[in-house]
């Protein structure tokens, strides 16, 4: 099969397709408006699903005609389209779009697309349905920003064909780049700035299209119980996190699900200082690197790939976490008054409870990948034997060390170094009383140590990197450049630096800092928390106009009067407003 022909025409026949839509959409009066809960600023038409969806119908047509097994695919995508499409000209009530799709979604199922993995049909079968109208909804609800669905849709057909291509199933690998093809040829008018949405005839076509291509594309895997499960996961992770984050916000606000809204991944990355661009760009990033799981799928130990991407949702959790911080703070305007009273009692016992569990996972990994690096992923039944006979040993021992040494009393977007070396204590005091343990138990006799050292350095770089994975996105994050006012700190001392911090925990202040100025050479092109030192106090006015400061913050804790005057006097001199800050006191004009 000629693969880049039909991306290449699929992409082309959208490419072509979508001004025509425009131009339609325009004519007809399907142009969306902007509104409060949502997040375009100017009218924008509709119906861009069509053209996907033609060139989608065009080449599938092309090459397999109205046979072959992919045929219920091409069927339900064609249905839920015109769903969509009914809903895009006619605003269908919520209830009537999930009973269609429920029953497009038991078309399919009664054409042959269950997930095979699971052997028995009266649980298969609704697991589909649920898996199906899911994806369908994840899509619906992930095309909420510009260029979003369609390219997280593009990255994910990629994948699924990259991983039917490797595995020999050249119907789903053909279906699946016709798919890429027509997203592509799409999002040269809906990336940001889009001139076009695709609709809900779109984005709906996309999720059951690509839900149903996931499940064809492992079932020649159905005995493989990672490929059958966990590679259609990890290639449409993006769409399942949003729809899983947006639900249980809205739910702990009271609102409904359906209700749309500025609340998605996208729009939190967005109002943190990001770009429309960037915010979806990093989305694409996290997507690509789910769905690079498809191309070594073939090449690397399956279990040590297992461990891999049970790290990366470890680190989707943390994700999803920090950007939902706002939201659990309890503010009582947002939160239903039966949601408050439940999180007030439940969510510090459920905090521990998370922490000991993702503890519990990392432990086990750590342990576990100590082995297959030892043994070059070789798991003989006699390694295995062992890692099962020790593991509740290394478990109990750890948890226990690491509940002695405090690290389930840490707020861990505060931690720092002395917690760093609280979680050092406790990798190495439990190391050691394991290796006791096992020493009196087996002597060592068939153990290796080397498995010990492993696990040691391991579990350090997981437990640390998990507590201290909130502070990096809150650094990284909390100070991109957004709609604050640009400032310059006077001081690159520990004043400054306290003062980058207090702005940092603050963002009530709307600062961005872009700089330090001090006089000290040594200083000079140095970072402090990233932040580089730019120049002396002299420079002020010329430093101010190269990265557009309209503020000069001054903190510098030792300095006389005179000196505090002479800033004082060249930022006047600069039009630049300023202010002082002292630690312990605010900041005073």
């Amino acid at each position: 099969m000629n693969y880049l022909a039909f991306f290449s025409l699929s992409l082309l026949l959208s490419a072509a397709l979508t001004p025509l839509v425009k131009l339609f959409a325009v004519k007809t009066g399907y142009v969306v408006q902007p509104r409060t809960d949502r997040w375009h600023k100017k009218p924008t038409p509709l119906l861009g699903g069509i053209a996907m969806f033609l060139a989608f119908a065009v080449c599938y047509l092309l090459a397999f005609g109205l046979h072959g097994q992919t045929l219920p695919i091409f069927i339900g995508g064609f249905l839920i389209f015109l769903l969509g499409l009914l809903d895009d000209l006619r605003r269908l009530p919520p209830q009537v779009k999930l009973i269609g799709q429920i029953t497009v979604a038991a078309l399919m199922v009664s054409l042959g697309v269950v997930i095979k993995i699971i052997p028995y049909p009266v649980i298969a079968i609704p697991v589909t349905f649920l898996w199906i109208v899911g994806l369908t909804n994840s899509f619906n609800l992930l095309d909420n920003m510009d260029g979003l669905s369609a390219g997280t849709a593009a990255i994910c057909a990629l994948s699924l064909f990259i991983f039917s291509w490797s595995t020999g199933d050249m119907p789903v690998a053909l279906v699946s780049i016709v798919l890429a093809g027509s997203c592509i040829g799409f999002l040269f008018y809906n990336f940001n700035p889009a001139t076009i949405f695709m609709g809900d005839c779109g984005s709906m076509f996309l999720g059951c299209t690509l839900a149903a291509t996931a499940i064809a594309g492992t079932v020649r895997h159905a005995s493989g119980l990672f490929a059958a499960v966990f590679i259609p996961l990890f290639i449409l992770g993006i769409p399942i996190f949003d729809t899983v984050f947006v639900t249980f916000f809205r739910k702990l606000r009271g609102q409904p699900i359906s209700q749309g809204g500025k609340d998605h991944i996208s729009h939190r990355l967005v109002t943190m200082g990001l770009s429309e661009r960037r915010a979806v760009i990093i989305l694409y990033s996290i997507s690509a690197l789910f769905g690079l799981g498809a191309l070594f799928y073939n090449l690397i130990n399956p279990l040590a790939l297992a461990v891999c991407f049970i790290l990366l949702f470890i680190g989707l959790f943390y994700f999803g976490v920090f950007l939902g911080q706002s939201d659990l703070k309890f503010k009582q305007k947002l939160l239903a008054a039966s949601y408050r009273s439940a999180l007030s009692s439940l969510l510090p016992g459920m905090q521990k409870f998370i922490e000991l569990f993702i503890d519990l996972i990392l432990i086990v990994s750590a342990y576990f990948s100590s082995y297959l690096i030892r043994y070059e992923g070789v798991m003989t039944r006699t390694h295995m034997a062992q890692f099962v006979e020790t593991l509740p040993i290394v478990i109990v021992v750890k948890i226990i060390v690491f509940a002695y040494f405090g690290l389930y009393q840490t707020i861990w977007k505060h931690v720092g170094v002395r917690d760093f070396i609280n979680i050092l204590k406790g990798v190495v005091v439990s190391s050691i009383v394991i290796m006791t343990a096992i020493l009196m138990y087996a002597r060592f006799q068939y153990f290796s140590r080397a498995v010990f050292v492993v696990d040691a350095l391991l579990a350090l770089f997981l437990i640390s990197g998990a507590r201290f994975s909130l502070r990096i996105l809150k650094e990284y994050l909390g100070s991109l450049p957004s709609t604050s006012r640009k400032v310059l700190i006077a001081g690159a001392g520990d004043g400054g630096e306290l003062a980058l911090r207090e702005i940092r925990n603050n963002p009530a202040l709307k600062y961005h800092i872009v700089g330090f100025i001090d006089d000290d050479p040594f200083k000079r092109n140095r970072r402090i928390h990233g932040v580089s030192v730019l120049g002396g106090v002299e420079e002020i006015a010329q430093i101010s106009k190269q990265t557009g400061a309209e503020e000069v913050i001054i903190a510098m804790r030792s300095a006389s009067e005179e000196t505090l005057q002479r800033i004082a006097e060249l930022c006047e001199r600069s039009s630049l407003a300023w202010e002082t800050f002292f630690p312990g006191e605010k900041m005073t004009h």
